[in-house]
């Protein structure tokens, strides 16, 4: 369990946090400000986490990141904001925070984001004492998806189960699979990554399995395979489904048996590896048509974990947008405050067929052009021409001129969505002056946002 400071200047805050971190078996400290925080951080170096409102009216979140990061103490802080209040959030995650938690929240997922920063933690502490520098790895989100992946991992942290990622080419498959890795057991071992795609079918065995010399043309050495460099930790196998028939049948056996023949090699050779394999196929048609193998399918698929497109999670489009731009503003050394009004419309509204992928190359293009201050639709998309109906609405459409079918309720409620998001985001959550832009009453954009779940 661990020892807790809340630090919120609303008393039902304070109280509700209190009474259910403590039904944990917590330690929970409270503060009123971020003053009083700070004061109650020097005078303990033992708290672990800090859960701290974002606005106060004394001292807020962000001050208290920039007191806390300068004074070495080694607590984690998860920053509790509002929807509108994301720019400001990514701003305090390059101050430091560790993760975010939405208000209102779901009392379930704040004690699962306090207990997944409370381990991350102790990873960290873990880490640090052994002058190793990795802590994990966060998945950046808050949508159900998201939330649902990160619970899987923490489930899966101490096993030695094969883990199958699907999802479309740019979804962050190996982000998950390094999340997997470097929550489990295994993170003090070696993390190699080898794509299937990417050499034929004579030399991914070989990078895969090893060779001795002599065994082909240009083998002048003996050569370790990406199986024996990952003893004892964990292998990313990506575009699982390019392997040709006979690597399933060496991949197969190294799954079931942990033994491996290196190319041109009368040995056998053993190596304690954990597999996590990924596709953007997918193999159960593959299998049907006679491509993969099923007994391959159903050993990689101990653990199936789906990464949806981005246009299927548009929640998280402004806060990976966000953290993108930390990264990409530090690297490219750019005073960068964030995104105008319009750009974060567009961002929105915007389906993203190349996923996080093109959303990064996307936004490291805004931070290259607008050098400073606010990054504008321009600066991201420049004189393209982005779909007015928002979010999916293109995706629809397309399917539609091919003749596919499509759902309309769910095309007319992610329109909806987008338009009220957007109207809110602009607006900084003011309901009533959301509800003129979109020309609808109070009432009836109350009753959208408590419909749709914006609040």
């Amino acid at each position: 369990m661990g020892r807790i400071l809340v630090v919120d200047d609303e008393p039902g805050v304070r109280t509700l946090l209190d009474v259910m971190l403590r039904r944990d078996g917590h330690e929970v400290h409270l503060a009123a400000s971020g003053s009083a925080a700070l004061a109650h951080l020097a005078a303990d170096p033992a708290i672990e986490v800090v859960l701290s409102d974002l606005r106060m009216d004394e001292g807020d979140g962000l001050s208290l990141l920039s007191e806390h990061r300068r004074s070495g103490h080694p607590a984690f802080i998860i920053i509790m904001t509002a929807f509108a209040d994301w720019p400001t959030a990514v701003q305090a995650m390059r101050l430091g925070a560790y993760t975010f938690l939405r208000k209102p929240f779901d009392n379930d997922l704040a004690r699962s984001v306090v207990a997944r920063t409370l381990a991350a933690h102790d990873r960290h502490l873990a880490a640090s004492s052994a002058g190793e520098g990795q802590a994990g790895i966060h998945l950046i989100g808050g949508s159900a998806a998201i939330q649902e992946i990160q619970r899987v991992i923490e489930q899966v942290s101490t096993t030695d189960s094969t883990v199958l990622v699907s999802g479309e080419s740019g979804t962050g498959k190996e982000l998950v699979a390094r999340a997997i890795h470097y929550s489990s057991l295994r993170a003090d071992g070696p993390m190699v990554r080898v794509n299937s795609a990417a050499l034929t079918t004579s030399l991914l065995e070989s990078e895969l399995f090893g060779h001795v010399k002599g065994s082909f043309t240009g083998a002048i050495a003996d050569r370790q395979g990406m199986f024996a460099l990952a003893d004892g930790g964990t292998l990313f196998l990506d575009e699982v489904g390019e392997l040709a028939s006979e690597t399933q049948a060496k991949l197969l056996r190294v799954l079931e048996s942990g033994e491996f023949q290196p190319v041109g090699s009368p040995t056998m050779q053993r190596a304690n590896v954990r597999v996590v394999a990924a596709t953007n196929r997918d193999l159960s048609v593959m299998v049907r048509s006679g491509t993969f193998r099923e007994d391959l399918l159903y050993r990689l698929a101990v653990i199936p974990m789906h990464l949806p497109p981005l246009r299927e999670r548009r929640d998280d489009v402004p806060l990976l947008a966000g953290h993108l731009l930390a990264r990409h503003a530090v690297k490219l050394r750019r005073g960068i405050t964030g995104f105008t009004a319009d750009a974060i419309a567009a961002l929105l509204a915007y389906s993203w067929p190349g996923n996080i992928r093109e959303l990064d190359n996307c936004v490291q293009r805004g931070v290259a052009l607008a050098g400073s201050g606010d990054i504008t639709r321009e600066h991201l998309f420049g004189d393209r021409i982005l779909p007015s109906g928002g979010g999916q609405a293109d995706v629809y459409v397309e399917r539609l001129q091919t003749g596919q079918q499509i759902d309309g309720e769910a095309a007319v409620a992610a329109y909806e969505r987008t338009l009220i998001q957007a109207a809110l985001l602009a607006t900084d959550d003011n309901l009533t002056e959301a509800a003129k832009r979109l020309g609808i009453s109070f009432r009836q954009i109350r009753y959208k946002v408590r419909q749709l779940g914006l609040r």
